[in-house]
């Protein structure tokens, strides 16, 4: 009942916002919208030739991203699947930054086979992944999730070295629903009568595929052949879409979720359910900016703003199906021994001095590699760079194994649950609007945006799953997302420090702040240790550690501050991180650390030496040039986690 009175209030809004944005921009009477364009004047007929389409153009875009959703949704068996989170748009829009880049002549052909090739990637990559787990819904969420980043991190990567080449990808790729005509309604128009005769002719044995799959193959039902059809469905849907208006974040999730919570059973009204909800949510926001950039005199990207105001809604669709059953572990994902000694810490204390001394002197000279010894160099440039990677890939490692332990949820990271994400938009927001405050400041500010985020994730854990809490945390990262794609395009001159921060560079470290940065490293993690006989009872259940006499809130509250403060310290030095707190608290367990007063120490020294050679590899992999440490550290982190996703059943 709540999902009808909320598709029956967004299309009431829709047509609202629509009447006001036509009131503020005809100056005629209304029907004259119908009469032939050579009759009017030439501002109005500007306005008819671009608003009429545009607007057109916003609903059936909508709709079909939600028909994509809706599909996937139901061939996977997951209410929380869609475009964005399974990649697809993501690999489309990496597939069209390449090709505006190194193959500027395919964009002659078509965008569309571009972006449907990307798309196609993108899912195969990610149900690649999930086949040993029988498509397992964490685990596709996860991959989805994952392959996201490392889309994202190329992107990244690409968009460093050709920022001129990809500014205006960057403009459309945040969504663009300017029209100069019926071209892009007409083509919508089309695939919209396609796709529903499609599923159509496929709805019987669709609705067969409902079952699980022994049941579906029993009843004579062709299980892969039929996923994998509407998989490429669905994906030339995003394609298409993807290619002419940019990318729109995570709506069609939201859309699709809300046909399915109004419990409608048959497949063809779900999804027409869905093509509505998509496209009224779609056409309310397009009127909602026109309204806003008009009396602003601005132009904001659909896309960032679709992210920024689907994020609350995907949280709310999240909570009305906490009940749902997901099945999900909190072990290890790889088999793990118990580590009985300290010889493997001590161990890899060793290894790492070892590697830290060799990293100071292996460097590319004129004449090629060599052991470069210059004083100079090592104090003012190649030192301070590395204590401060080691300091943040150590800080980020023990905030990960931190948040494992309180949510007992194994992919839990300040990086997958939104929490440096919150540090992020906090830090650069106070950077833009308060350029002269201090370095303590941006620091509070940060921790601010990181203990906020928390503070909804630890309430969400108590309610949720959790793959449920894992789109929580995509939610919070789309959030931060569409904030930092409208920021990027106000044209601030201060963007340049900006972008260069988020590809999580260690340039900007220096001798005079190296050393505060290591003695709050310092400081926090020893502090972590205190609670290490906490830690090992509320790994037991809050409900035993309550009974063995443990205040758990307590207890709670402090780490999660120490969570926080690790998190937004590492954030402000170099810039978000992306899976060294996903990916060291799980080498740790594969090494055998498995009690908190083993796995915090392990994955503080294996996060510090992972963020060392990423760091190293970044500032010469392609000297002169330079590749931020957390791209190189999300590529790495990227492909591990893959492999580690493959290889879990």
């Amino acid at each position: 009942m709540k999902s009808s009175f909320l598709l029956i209030g967004c299309i009431l809004l829709s047509l609202v916002t629509a009447v006001i944005r036509l009131n503020m921009v005809w100056e005629w009477e209304w029907q004259l919208l119908l009469i032939n364009v050579d009759l009017l004047p030439i501002n109005q007929a500007a306005v008819k030739a671009a608003l009429l389409p545009e607007m057109t153009t916003s609903f059936l875009a909508g709709g079909l991203l939600a028909i994509a959703s809706s599909g996937l949704q139901h061939i996977v068996r997951n209410n929380l699947a869609s475009d964005s989170t399974l990649a697809v748009s993501s690999g489309a829009q990496l597939a069209l930054m390449i090709a505006v880049i190194f193959f500027p002549a395919a964009e002659l052909f078509s965008s569309f086979w571009i972006a449907l090739l990307g798309s196609l990637a993108a899912i195969v990559l990610v149900l690649f992944i999930a086949k040993a787990s029988k498509l397992n819904p964490l685990t596709l969420i996860l991959g989805g999730l994952i392959v996201n980043i490392l889309f994202g991190a190329i992107a990244s990567l690409l968009t460093l070295f050709y920022f001129d080449f990809l500014f205006g990808v960057m403009v459309w790729g945040s969504g663009s629903l300017l029209q100069d005509g019926w071209a892009t309604s007409i083509t919508l128009a089309i695939t919209v009568v396609v796709a529903f005769f499609i599923f159509v002719l496929l709805s019987r044995p669709l609705t067969i595929l409902s079952l699980d799959d022994e049941q579906a193959r029993r009843l004579g039902a062709p299980v892969n052949l039929l996923r994998y059809l509407v998989i490429f469905v669905c994906a030339a849907i995003t394609a298409l879409v993807v290619s002419k208006i940019g990318v729109i974040w995570l709506y069609w999730i939201c859309s699709a979720s809300l046909a399915h919570f109004a419990k409608i059973r048959h497949l063809l009204l779900r999804l027409l359910i869905a093509f509505l909800a998509g496209g009224f949510l779609l056409f309310f926001t397009n009127n909602l900016i026109g309204i806003v950039s008009r009396i602003y005199d601005t132009l904001l990207p659909v896309g960032a703003f679709t992210a920024t105001l689907g994020a609350p809604l995907l949280i709310f669709l999240v909570l009305r199906q906490r009940k749902a059953q997901f099945e999900a572990s909190n072990t290890a994902y790889f088999p793990v021994k118990r580590l009985n000694s300290w010889k493997l810490p001590i161990l890899l204390l060793c290894a790492g001095v070892i590697l830290f001394c060799l990293l100071q002197i292996i460097a590319p000279t004129m004449n090629g590699w060599a052991i470069s010894i210059d004083e100079n160099l090592m104090s003012s440039y190649r030192l301070p760079r590395s204590l401060s990677a080691i300091a943040t890939g150590a800080m980020l490692a023990v905030s990960g194994s931190l948040l494992q332990i309180l949510t007992r949820n194994p992919m839990a990271s300040p990086e997958v649950l939104g929490v440096s994400s919150g540090a992020t938009i906090a830090a650069v927001l106070s950077f833009l609007l308060f350029p002269t405050l201090s370095s303590i400041s941006f620091l509070l500010f940060g921790v601010l945006g990181s203990l906020t985020v928390l503070a909804l994730i630890m309430w969400l854990s108590r309610k949720l799953q959790p793959s449920a809490l894992m789109i929580t945390g995509v939610a919070i990262g789309a959030l931060v997302s569409g904030l930092m794609a409208i920021i990027q395009l106000s044209g601030s001159p201060r963007l340049t420090a900006v972008i260069s921060w988020l590809s999580g560079s260690t340039y900007y470290a220096n001798p005079n702040t190296v050393w505060i940065l290591l003695s709050v490293a310092i400081l926090l993690i020893s502090a972590t240790l205190l609670f290490i006989k906490p830690l090992r009872l509320i790994s037991l259940g809050e409900t035993v550690s309550y009974h063995l006499g443990l205040e758990v809130k307590k207890v709670q509250m402090i780490v999660l501050l120490l969570i926080a403060l690790m998190s937004a310290a590492s954030t402000l030095a170099v810039g978000p991180m992306s899976f060294i707190g996903l990916m060291t608290p799980h080498l740790a367990k594969n090494l055998g650390a498995i009690t908190p007063e083993k796995q915090i120490p392990i994955s503080a020294l294996l996060g510090a030496m992972l963020m060392l050679i990423a760091d190293w590899l970044g500032r010469y992999l392609i000297f002169p040039y330079e590749i931020g440490a957390g791209i190189i550290a999300s590529i790495l982190g990227g492909i591990y986690f893959l492999l580690l996703l493959k290889q879990h059943k």
